[in-house]
């Protein structure tokens, strides 16, 4: 029986119409049909059983504007960033230049124990990035220190645009000396001698409230 079905799987692929396979097989058309539509019964029956795969794609641009950090050794952080189509988009109707055509930075602020307001950082270091990058390895900082990225453009007037502004780390402890600093302040203000540490007026809000250096 498998035999026949596929010799009339090969003659309806020529073209051939059930009488005309009936005869070259020399049985009856009503045979023919019913061994066809058997077979085309035993096909659907296949694919209805069979699971279905969904496959998810994953976008390549969730349409966010944000910048992220996160350490990788006591003088390396890692940066990663998004910058949403409308962003860019105002970018260029400011500055009345192409996105492509503008230079693009990150700035890296240390703002260890400070209360940081975009201008007050112990020293900052500007890093220029290739066109398309979304990532960089940021290396030759310090240990011990807090540090903020800037995803920024530089404008025709020779001014650094921040476009997005990152969380702030903390690189690791690098030597056993500096572990403890600050415990004899936070002691002090635990224990009421006094309203606040003295050095809160230094202090990041960004980091330090759950981990003391």
């Amino acid at each position: 029986m498998k035999g026949l079905i596929e010799e009339i799987l090969a003659l309806r692929e020529k073209g051939y119409s059930f009488r005309k396979i009936a005869k070259e097989l020399k049985t009856t058309v009503g045979k023919v049909q019913y061994r066809y539509q058997k077979y085309q019964e035993e096909v659907s029956t296949k694919q209805e059983a069979m699971p279905i795969r969904l496959i998810q794609e994953v976008p390549s641009s969730y349409e966010r504007d944000e910048v992220t950090v996160l350490p990788q050794s006591p003088t390396v952080i890692y940066a990663y960033w998004e910058l949403s189509a409308a962003l860019r988009q105002m970018v260029e109707h400011q500055c009345r230049i192409s996105w492509h055509e503008l230079p693009k930075h990150l700035r890296v602020y240390d703002c260890t124990m400070l209360q940081f307001n975009g201008h007050n950082a112990h020293q900052y270091v500007d890093i220029g990035i290739p066109e398309m990058t979304n990532n960089w390895m940021i290396n030759g900082l310090e240990p011990n220190r807090t540090y903020i990225v800037d995803v920024g453009i530089w404008t025709r007037q020779g001014s650094f645009l921040t476009l997005v502004r990152s969380n702030a780390i903390d690189t690791p402890r690098s030597d056993d000396a500096v572990k403890g600093l600050h415990v004899h302040a936070v002691h002090e203000w635990k224990e009421g001698t006094a309203s606040e540490p003295e050095w809160l007026e230094h202090f990041s809000t960004y980091s330090y409230y759950e981990t003391i250096k």
